[in-house]
């Protein structure tokens, strides 16, 4: 470990945004094992982002001199926190690291991860890097192995890269083809085929209870996540799932007035019932002047002077 203890130093936030066990390895061709955050840390490859949560748009950029390209040929271009060359070759994994993470759990919002989607897609394009890299596994900063440059300190916010970017929401929320459905554009290609799909689907369902019409996207999600090449988890397809559902049964022009009629039926059963609880209490429906003795009259002058007194 003391080795790596200088690079912790330059990169100080990079092991707190570690997930708790990442994927590591010191050969890609020998597979993945799952160890500690510290223990990891001493392999040259380490998965940067948790499944739940990502802080880093990792970008694979494999050509020669690649540090080169970035400082001096692509003005105008977000500069990558810092990035992890091969020495010989120049080669290189390139890091943007992200103020506040994108949340991929099944309470995620899809409208954060549709925009970090297309940000990251743009950077691709803008620094030609490979289309087909997950960004699962990355070459390890802190790893001895590479040559590590700190090239901005400051962590970016999605909106601060969107805004440079030029990136606007009807960009972020175009539909990605089934090949482009890599990290975050799983999460886009499946939402939004499958949104389309539940707009039309929901109307066999009238008439059916929610969790029914909820199974039924859920397991139209997971066929779709089959065809990906990485397919993601159960609980992210289960988080898209019911936000295509809610939505569509809240929109759905039957269901609403469903819902409509429902509300209306409690209300007036609820005030039918507080009326009998009211009247079952009140002081005409009791009449205590009658165990008293006294007319009704006298029983109220009785009960104004006491007031009084």
């Amino acid at each position: 470990m003391n080795k790596i203890q200088p690079q912790l130093e330059l990169f100080p936030s990079f092991i707190g945004n570690l997930p708790t066990k990442p994927y590591c390895t010191n050969d890609l061709g020998t597979g993945l094992k799952i160890r500690s955050k510290n223990t990891a840390l001493a392999f040259k490859y380490i998965q940067p982002n948790s499944p739940f949560y990502q802080y880093y748009f990792v970008l694979d950029l494999d050509y020669e001199s690649a540090l080169s390209e970035i400082l001096y040929s692509l003005d105008g271009i977000p500069m990558p926190n810092f990035v992890a060359e091969t020495p010989n070759s120049g080669r290189l994994h390139a890091f943007f690291e992200l103020k506040t993470p994108i949340y991929t759990t099944d309470a995620s919002r899809q409208k954060p991860i549709m925009l970090a989607n297309a940000v990251y897609l743009r950077l691709q394009q803008l620094f030609g890097a490979d289309v087909g890299y997950s960004g699962l596994i990355s070459k390890n900063p802190i790893h001895e192995q590479w040559r590590t440059y700190s090239l901005r300190k400051k962590p970016y916010t999605l909106t601060e890269l969107s805004s440079k970017l030029d990136i606007d929401w009807q960009e972020a929320k175009k539909t990605p083809q089934q090949h482009e459905a890599i990290g975050l554009g799983r999460n886009c290609y499946i939402f939004h085929t499958a949104r389309h799909w539940a707009y039309v689907e929901i109307r066999k369902y009238r008439g059916k209870t929610y969790n029914i019409w909820l199974q039924a996207v859920i397991d139209h999600c997971l066929k779709l996540n089959e065809g990906i090449t990485e397919p993601m988890q159960y609980n992210e397809i289960k988080g898209i799932a019911k936000s295509i559902s809610r939505y569509c049964w809240k929109k759905d022009a039957y269901y609403y007035q469903e819902f409509i009629d429902r509300q209306s039926r409690k209300g007036k059963l609820g005030g039918v019932k507080s009326g009998e609880v009211r009247r079952k209490n009140s002081i005409s429906e009791n009449k205590p002047w009658i165990e008293m003795g006294v007319s009704r009259a006298t029983y109220y002058r009785k009960i104004k002077k006491e007031a009084h007194n």
